[in-house]
């Protein structure tokens, strides 16, 4: 009996060594790069308009058409950190549209400039032939939305870098329309605005949210390649 308990005790002992053998050491992340998560808050004011105050329901309250909040991540491409703004979904429509969509998903690096729901649908409507989606505007809005990407990194600090290496206030980009767009020093410490070839300007919204294929701002208005 004394035998037989210590063959037992034998196995007990054996189990867990065998068992623990079968286990990997390595961390389990669903995410490209563990460890790697950061994320920004991307703003949003689209779903803010679907909400009317009304006298015959109680339940009719601001609350219930609160945005969301939608987030980019820094492990992901823009292709993906757009495609999950709600506050982007004209913006991605129109980049698809162009066939430029795609090109977001690739390695890069690119900057964007997105621009969001409201400015980029009262800008379409004010184009003659049907509008900006229009087949017959194919051209113009390939190059409105080729004006919101560029090649290269360009953080914030990338910015504050090149501006303080030459010395101004101001830098300026091509863009993969052609066309050049400067960034300019606002008003405020660490904000910038956006000029085109007319001196039309357009601050940002979003300051610069990084992406594992370049950076992702979003702009206040539409601001086209000229005008």
């Amino acid at each position: 009996m004394a035998r037989r308990t210590r063959t037992i005790s034998s196995a007990c002992l054996l189990l867990p060594l065998l068992l623990s053998g079968c286990e990997s050491g390595a961390r389990q992340d669903p995410l490209e790069h563990p460890g790697s998560v950061m994320a920004t808050r991307m703003p949003a004011a689209s779903s803010g308009h679907m909400y009317h105050e009304s006298t015959k329901s109680l339940t009719s309250t601001p609350v219930a058409y609160e945005e969301p909040p939608t987030l980019s991540y820094a492990d992901r491409p823009l292709l993906e950190n757009i495609s999950a703004s709600l506050e982007l979904a004209d913006y991605l429509h129109a980049l698809r549209q162009a066939d430029l969509a795609r090109l977001l998903g690739r390695n890069g690096p690119f900057t964007v400039f997105a621009i969001p729901n409201e400015p980029l649908e009262r800008y379409a409507a004010t184009i003659p032939g049907g509008g900006l989606m229009a087949p017959s505007n194919a051209a113009l809005l390939h190059r409105v939305l080729a004006y919101t990407i560029v090649r290269g990194n360009w953080s914030p600090q990338a910015i504050d870098k090149a501006m303080a290496k030459s010395k101004t206030t101001r830098i300026a980009l091509r863009t993969m329309s052609g066309d050049v767009l400067t960034v300019s020093r606002g008003q405020n410490p660490g904000a910038f605005v956006l000029l085109n070839g007319s001196g039309r300007e357009t601050r940002i919204w979003l300051n610069g949210a990084p992406q594992s294929n370049g950076v992702l701002y979003f702009t206040q208005d539409i601001l086209p390649p000229n005008g």
